[in-house]
């Protein structure tokens, strides 16, 4: 089938984002799917074997470090002149656990809030013009970032605004857990602001959040949940959902192709059930100051979000 639509994957070559894009292509529904990857051979590769399993041509593969915002701009400027068919879904897949130091994005922003929230958050803005509408945007986050399912067992989401998220104290730094939870907690709230603004606006976007459950070899840490022993039981009992790559991938490719989704918008999916995130995302006033100061600290002017499509 020849595209007619296209849907950006980040993180698209291994893991989660890999799956999901195997699934897309695999329904032949005239998606051509972008492959946003930080390594270009590693996406290349990985753009060539979904096109083995799926028999599906209909992909290509953009470079796209969201460690960078000159990388995401860039991204942007590429994907404009590619020529692709009509954009209609994004999927803010990639994501990593920073496993020692205090590594930082290439503007200085801490490497887990840069990368998870910031990169993201600027990729959608700058992409909103581009879409046609109706479309759909899925934002990857973790049952992690909601402490009250876990009764402490694992590092709790500390939500401190987001300049100091992007630049830590020294005497308020973060876990990597915590910075990891989160991020993840950011991701719910930009998705439930940014839907709120496209309804304010009347513009035809839906936009959820998505819980994959953990699933091992999902390469959140660029080499692997690098020091974590995979036990199953252990996560359960923690109140953490466990799943595979390839199921997760399938329900995470479902809230792009489910024809009774079409109109679902700013709800959280746990892999294949809609269910109520931690009473924190939907704090309304965390979530415009984490809007107001990621514009601020990505330099995006929001008047780019109006859809003229």
């Amino acid at each position: 089938m020849k595209a007619n639509k296209t849907v950006i994957i980040t993180g698209g070559n291994s893991g989660l984002g890999f799956e999901c894009a195997k699934a897309i292509a695999h329904a032949h529904e005239g998606w051509h799917i972008v492959l946003a990857c930080r390594n270009n051979e590693k996406g290349m590769q990985a753009l060539d074997l979904i096109t083995s399993i799926t028999d599906n041509k209909n992909l290509s593969m953009l470079q796209l470090d969201l460690a960078s915002l000159e990388s995401v701009r860039n991204f942007v400027n590429v994907y404009q002149m590619k020529g692709y068919p009509p954009l209609k879904g994004l999927i803010c897949n990639a994501g990593l656990i920073v496993h020692g130091g205090n590594p930082v994005t290439e503007e200085g922003f801490e490497l887990t809030f840069g990368v998870n929230h910031l990169g993201h958050f600027l990729l959608t803005n700058l992409l909103l013009n581009q879409f046609v509408e109706p479309g759909r945007i899925v934002s990857v986050s973790s049952n992690t970032h909601n402490s009250g399912v876990r009764e402490g067992q694992m590092a709790p989401a500390t939500y401190l605004g987001a300049k100091k998220l992007a630049y830590p104290d020294t005497d308020q730094e973060l876990s990597r857990m915590q910075k990891y939870t989160t991020s993840k907690l950011c991701n719910i709230l930009f998705a439930y602001e940014l839907d709120r603004k496209l309804r304010k606006e009347e513009i035809n976007i839906t936009v959820n959040a998505y819980d994959p459950g953990f699933s091992p070899g999902t390469n959140l840490g660029g080499d692997g949940m690098s020091g974590m022993t995979v036990d199953r039981k252990m996560f359960e009992k923690m109140g953490i959902v466990t799943s595979t790559p390839e199921d997760s991938g399938k329900a995470m490719a479902r809230l792009l192709l489910d024809p009774q989704l079409e109109k679902v918008s700013g709800k959280y999916f746990q892999i294949l059930e809609e269910i109520s995130s931690s009473e924190e995302s939907y704090d309304e006033e965390k979530a415009k100051e984490l809007w107001e100061s990621s514009k601020e600290l990505t330099s995006f002017q929001e008047s780019n979000t109006q859809n003229s499509n």
